[in-house]
């Protein structure tokens, strides 16, 4: 039950007005920043943007939030998604994650394909995610899977999910490509040619970069990569873009953290199930994990070492981890995080580092906005009825750029049409 101050805020929300001010008055404030948490806290947002966190901040606002009682922290932000690319999965004409049978790879741009008004953009906007990373992929069962040569699966951006068609606040930010067993269903059914392929492509973005004028013209060998494609690869091999590896088996990560050592690459895992095994040379690495922090099945030979508390093992090691909603990159549920954060806590991660792997890391990781309440910081953020990693508790406001946003999904209108109550039902349900 939303409470009536909030009640009143979301319904004066208009679409693209950020209010001058606006205070938050009285939560539990997990600031994950210097500040820390503070047990009874204001939030003063101006112009989208936290101004001040303190215990009371006695100023008029042109709108007030009373949050006693309940917990404020940071949007969750999800570090590895296709919203706004794929519908329903089932539905090919739906799905603009990837590009069948095409050779195109690190040059593949889907932000044309983005869709602002999808409806997995509010769904998952109710559950607290307030920004995502959006990747491509490649297909690899069925008809039309991917060319052979290809490891890469293009660029991404980042969203907020305001549901705006201006909602893209950046564009380029990373490269993913495929090692381990997704690497080697793309390479001919050896992990060791999947590393192969993306060492290869990094050695001919080197050798395009310091050739440049003579490839373009014709006057060099034939490469196996088009110019598109070396072109996509300079800001790797610049080190000024991160590479989204996946990796899971323990031999997997140190062949990746070997590759990146060679190339001076900004690496971050996605996957790391047996990453525990490894942690300490990950963290000596300085290198960052994208975990599915549920994952504690064996459910591919490469994850056989699969544990729960792998979260808490790579974060004592001093591994920045990011958590991520069950599957890595399950569009539809990618609010899960929280609850895949949830059972990292009760395996063993800290909590306040649990929140940070949902929120600030992730910011942290690909340098966009969010990911802490503090002075200066984009204002987005989530007033929950309760524990945020706590299934039960659930979003009574979210924030983004400071604008109360709409709670109202697909889901909510079914439940409003059909879950009402009718005298003498037998089941009693209550709305």
């Amino acid at each position: 039950m939303i409470c009536p101050a909030l009640a009143l805020v979301l319904s004066a929300a208009v679409p693209n007005v950020v209010a001058e001010t606006l205070l938050i008055k009285g939560g539990r404030v997990h600031t994950l920043a210097e500040a820390g948490t503070l047990p009874t806290g204001d939030v003063l947002i101006r112009d989208g943007r936290v101004e001040k966190v303190a215990p009371s901040i006695a100023v008029k606002a042109d709108r007030e939030i009373d949050a006693r009682g309940k917990i404020v922290t940071p949007g969750v932000i999800a570090p590895v998604s296709e919203i706004g690319l794929v519908e329903i999965g089932a539905a090919s004409s739906t799905n603009d994650y990837a590009v069948s049978g095409d050779s195109i790879g690190a040059a593949f741009d889907p932000l044309p394909a983005y869709n602002p008004k999808s409806t997995l953009i509010p769904f998952n906007r109710a559950g607290g995610v307030t920004r995502a990373l959006v990747f491509p992929g490649i297909k690899m069962w069925g008809e039309g899977v991917g060319d052979p040569q290809r490891v890469f699966a293009g660029r991404s951006f980042a969203i907020t999910l305001n549901g705006e068609f201006d909602s893209v606040v950046a564009t380029d930010l990373a490269q993913k490509a495929y090692t381990g067993e997704a690497g080697s269903l793309l390479a001919g059914g050896s992990r060791a040619n999947a590393i192969a392929k993306v060492r290869n492509a990094l050695e001919e973005a080197r050798e395009y970069r310091q050739n440049r004028d003579a490839i373009r013209s014709g006057q060099w060998r034939e490469l196996n990569h088009s110019i598109d494609d070396l072109e996509a690869l300079q800001p790797l091999i610049d080190g000024k873009q991160p590479l989204l590896l996946t990796a899971n088996r323990a031999s997997d990560i140190i062949a990746a953290l070997d590759l990146a050592r060679q190339f001076q690459l900004q690496l971050v895992i996605l996957g790391a199930a047996e990453g525990w095994m490894v942690a300490d040379r990950i963290a000596a690495a300085k290198v960052p994990v994208i975990i599915d922090a549920i994952n504690n099945l064996p459910t591919a030979f490469e994850s056989l070492g699969a544990r729960l508390d792998n979260a808490a093992l790579l974060q004592r090691a001093g591994v920045k981890v990011v958590i991520s909603g069950p599957g890595y990159a399950s569009t539809h549920n990618v609010y899960l995080a929280r609850q895949s954060a949830g059972n990292a806590v009760a395996a063993g991660l800290p909590y306040e580092e649990a929140l940070k792997s949902i929120s600030r890391n992730v910011a942290e990781v690909f340098r966009i906005g969010g990911g802490s309440v503090e002075p200066g910081r984009v204002a987005d953020l989530v007033i929950w009825s309760g524990d945020p990693l706590e299934v039960t508790s659930y979003a009574e406001a979210v924030l983004i750029n400071g604008e109360p946003q709409s709670l109202v999904n697909r889901s909510t209108r079914l439940r409003d049409r059909y879950l009402k109550p009718q005298a003498g039902h037998e089941f009693g349900f209550k709305r």
